[in-house]
């Protein structure tokens, strides 16, 4: 289980501190929480409810080093691109960043990412919730990628760039 002063992230907030245990009133009861500070929005406070399995669920460890690099050297072999479908995409956006897998938030980002170069070159724009997807996922990855890498969250795209010798 998690303790206090452990890392995590936790759903579409992205890195997060553990900074207490405590116990909370909810209504006319007594919750046992986790509460979290994300690491790069001192402003906010989350709350996780012990009992709520769903909502402790949101809350998985940090990667490592490795394992970032890993996804990051594997980004380029992924060969993605979006439904032209919107209510498709929608689906597939809330069910990826419902799930919080990394390679797949990857896949997605990069999907959208390539889905709006495309409509830039047709003198289009994203949709609402395309941008809105692919800010929630990026704030998701970067900010744990950040904390991991020992950078601030606007440098990640310049690291991963780096990584892959400068390609986009």
């Amino acid at each position: 289980m998690f303790q206090v002063g452990d890392m995590v992230c936790y759903g579409t907030t992205g890195a997060c501190q553990i900074t207490s245990h405590e116990a909370r009133r909810y209504g006319d009861r007594m919750e046992n929480c986790f509460v979290l500070k994300p690491v790069f929005d001192k402003s906010m406070t989350i709350c996780v409810p012990e009992s709520n399995p769903l909502l402790v669920a949101r809350m998985h460890p940090v990667m490592t080093r490795e394992e970032i690099l890993a996804l990051i050297r594997e980004l380029p072999k992924e060969d993605v691109h979006c439904d032209p479908n919107p209510d498709a995409r929608k689906q597939y956006y809330n069910e990826t960043l419902k799930n919080g897998d990394h390679r797949e938030l990857l896949r997605m980002v990069k999907a959208i990412y390539n889905f709006k170069k495309a409509r830039h070159a047709m003198g289009k724009r994203l949709s609402g919730f395309d941008e809105n997807a692919m800010r929630e996922a990026e704030n998701m990855l970067y900010t744990e990628f950040a904390l991991v890498l020992d950078i601030q969250p606007k440098e990640v795209v310049p690291f991963i760039r780096r990584k892959l010798g400068g390609e986009d």
